[in-house]
């Protein structure tokens, strides 16, 4: 069967525990971050090629989100709030046009936003402002209420779906 085609029509950023913290009249640009296992490279003496392996880990996650003008909120709260890393929800509403069905996409991400990025002003246009998020430790994709994707740095978790990819090397170590 054919893929159902899925477009994003709207995009909201906020953080979590502040539900009136949204960004949906000023948000320009909403990244979600690439997954992208980590890979090591191995050429063997006697081999006639490279391979590069998958390891059962993903490179550091990096959200990024814009806005059109100065975002006060997080200048303020520029890099740590109160010694915590954020969660941010990145929010959209993605539309099957084949059923022409909307649905919820929402995205949790913990991290701290390490750099702000302001583009050059020129008067008559709105200033924008480019935010990049580091040092994530989680991430939760969730599509019509169902998990895509989660993966948490400290609880040694990865879900794809409902597949538990860590399970097996929590286990072996008795975790």
């Amino acid at each position: 069967m054919a893929q159902d085609i899925l477009i994003i029509e709207e995009v909201d950023v906020r953080r979590e525990d502040d539900a009136e913290d949204t960004r949906v009249f000023t948000i320009n640009k909403m990244g979600l971050p690439a997954l992208k296992r980590k890979t090591s490279e191995h050429t063997p003496g006697g081999g006639i090629g490279t391979v590069n392996y998958a390891l059962p880990m993903i490179d550091a996650l990096e959200p990024t989100f814009a806005v059109k003008g100065v975002d006060l909120d997080v200048l303020r709260k520029y890099g740590f709030t109160s010694g915590t890393n954020d969660k941010w929800i990145f929010a959209a509403s993605l539309r099957n046009k084949k059923t022409n069905v909307l649905l919820p996409v929402r995205a949790t991400i913990q991290g701290i936003i390490c750099e702000w990025s302001p583009g050059e002003h020129t008067p008559g246009e709105l200033l924008d402002c480019d935010h990049t998020m580091q040092e994530v430790k989680y991430y939760k994709l969730v599509v019509n209420n169902e998990r895509i994707f989660e993966w948490d740095f400290y609880g040694r978790k990865w879900f794809n779906g409902d597949t538990d990819v860590f399970a097996e090397y929590r286990a072996t170590l008795g975790a």
